[in-house]
């Protein structure tokens, strides 16, 4: 019995110990996906285009984005639709040719060489 509960807390604190490596991985890799959105959109918000927020999405803070050297001039925080989707209104402002980048929860949208491009700005979750 004493060999049963040995085992069951070495497992346990292995199963710790993986978890916290997998949790402090994730955290790395969340911070250098924040990090390379900030610099794509410190880089957009110098350009002479808007960059939309759409309704519900979550952004940094006004100081952090200051701090980071992003322009707030150039952020317009879209109003949410009575008749389109949030998928159907970044459609229509990249068709506006009005912007340099739409932003949503789960990615950020940017114009690049002529092209749209996508950024995921959940690439990990962590629980």
């Amino acid at each position: 019995m004493n060999r049963a509960i040995s085992l069951t807390t070495c497992s346990n604190s292995f199963n710790h110990a993986i978890s916290q490596h997998i949790t402090s991985a994730a955290s790395l890799v969340n911070a250098q996906c924040e990090s390379h959105f900030i610099q794509i959109l410190k880089s957009l918000s110098k350009q002479k285009k808007w960059i939309f927020i759409t309704a519900n999405t979550s952004i940094p803070s006004t100081d952090a984005l200051l701090a980071h050297g992003i322009e707030l001039n150039r952020l317009v925080r879209l109003k949410p639709s009575h008749h389109l989707s949030e998928s159907e209104t970044i459609e229509k402002a990249k068709q506006f040719g009005t912007a340099s980048a739409i932003i949503c929860n789960s990615n950020c949208y940017y114009f690049s060489d002529s092209q749209w491009l996508t950024l995921n700005r959940k690439l990990t979750v962590i629980h």
